[in-house]
C-alpha cells in the first residue's frame, strides 16, 4: 500500500522535519506545500530526503480562504501526475500519528477500497452560519486571521449594513493599494448561486483512495463553476471536497464513506482554535486512539516539546 502524505506547513520546519522522519516508510511519500509567506529554504535546510515533494506552485494560504483549498488541489494535481496509488492522507505541518507506521499501513490495507472523511450536511455543521456560507460572497480584507467581510445581495440588507460593509472594503483596498478589492463591491448587486443544489462539511482534514482523487479532480473539470462558486466561500476547506464526495457517493452507491482519521479537539473551555496538545493530555490522545483516530493536532513544540516522545512510545503499546 502506497501512503502519500499531503502536509499543509506555513512555520515549525523542525516540528514538520520531526513528522517526517516519524513517518517515513517504505512506499510512503510525501507532498508539502509550504506557505508562499514563508522561505522555503528553511524546510529545505531541514528535510532533505529522495521521497519528499516540496511542491513549486505555492499559495499565500490565508484562513478562511480558497487559498487553502488551491493548496491542497496543487497537491493532489502532483500526486495524481507522479502516478502514485494508495491512499492520500491530508495533515497540517503540526499533526503527529497516534498509531505506529505499521498499524497505519496495515489498517489503509484493510479499508483500501474506502474514503475517511467527515460528512455533515452544513445545516448540521454549522446550524448559525451555513446561510452565510453559502448565500452570501465571503472577501478577506486582508492576510490576517478573521479579517474579512460577508457580502450578502443588496436587495436583502438595510441601506445602514450597505454603506457600512462599503466603507469597509474600499478603505482597505485604497490603505492596501488593491483597486481590485475597491471593485469587489460589485458583489452587492449579484445574488449568489450555487451550482448544486445542496452541501456537505467537516473537518478539513482526510485520507482518500487514488480512484476518489481521480474522480474528484474529474468533477471539477466538469463543473468548473464549483470551483468558482467557492472562491467566495467562508472556510471552503470544510466544505469543497466534503460536497463533491456526497456527490461521487450518490452517483456511486458502492464507494465507502468513513469518518476522518485525524483528532481535532474545538470544544476545550477558553480556546478560539484547535486544543494544543501537551503532556497532560495524553489520556485524551489515547482514548482517540481507542476510538479509531490514527493522527493528531495541533502541537507545537516551543508549547510542548516531550509530547512526541510520549506519543511514540504510546504508539507501540497495545490499547
Amino acid at each position: 500500500m502506497i501512503i502519500n502524505y499531503l502536509i499543509l506547513a506555513h512555520h515549525f520546519p523542525a516540528q514538520l522535519k520531526k513528522l517526517v522522519e516519524r513517518l517515513n516508510a517504505d512506499d510512503v511519500y510525501f507532498y508539502i506545500h509550504v506557505d508562499s509567506k514563508s522561505d522555503l529554504k528553511e524546510f529545505n535546510a531541514k528535510i532533505n530526503c529522495s521521497n519528499v515533494v516540496f511542491l513549486e506552485k505555492r499559495e499565500n494560504a490565508i484562513w478562511g480562504n480558497f487559498t487553502i483549498v488551491q493548496a491542497t488541489l496543487n497537491g493532489i494535481f502532483e500526486i495524481i501526475q507522479d502516478g502514485r496509488g494508495g491512499f492520500t492522507i491530508l495533515l497540517s505541518g503540526q499533526d503527529y500519528p497516534l498509531a505506529s507506521n505499521l498499524e497505519i499501513k496495515q489498517f489503509l490495507d484493510k479499508h483500501a477500497t474506502s474514503n475517511f472523511i467527515d460528512l455533515k450536511p452544513v445545516q448540521e455543521a454549522w446550524p448559525d452560519e451555513h446561510e452565510a456560507k453559502i448565500n452570501q460572497f465571503y472577501l478577506n480584507l486582508t492576510s490576517k486571521r478573521g479579517n474579512g467581510i460577508f457580502i450578502p445581495y443588496f436587495l436583502e440588507i438595510s441601506m445602514m449594513t450597505l454603506f457600512k460593509t462599503s466603507y469597509r472594503i474600499i478603505k482597505n483596498g485604497i490603505k492596501q493599494r488593491n483597486l481590485l478589492l475597491c471593485l469587489q463591491i460589485i458583489k452587492f448587486f449579484k445574488k449568489r448561486k450555487s451550482p448544486i443544489p445542496y452541501h456537505y462539511g467537516g473537518s478539513q482534514w482526510w485520507a482518500l483512495n487514488d480512484k476518489t482523487l481521480k474522480m474528484i479532480l474529474s468533477f471539477i473539470k466538469e463543473n468548473p463553476g464549483y470551483l468558482d462558486f467557492h472562491k467566495y466561500t467562508y472556510i471552503p476547506d470544510e466544505i469543497f471536497f466534503h460536497t463533491i464526495i456526497k456527490v461521487l457517493v450518490e452517483k456511486n452507491p458502492e464507494m465507502t464513506v468513513l469518518p476522518s482519521i485525524t483528532y481535532v479537539n474545538w470544544k476545550k473551555l477558553n480556546y478560539d482554535f484547535p486544543v494544543i496538545f501537551g503532556t497532560n493530555d495524553m489520556e485524551e490522545l489515547t482514548m482517540a486512539k481507542r476510538n479509531g483516530k490514527f493522527f493528531a493536532r495541533k502541537f507545537e513544540s516551543q508549547y510542548s516539546d516531550s509530547i512526541f516522545d510520549l506519543l511514540d512510545i504510546n504508539a507501540l503499546r497495545k490499547h
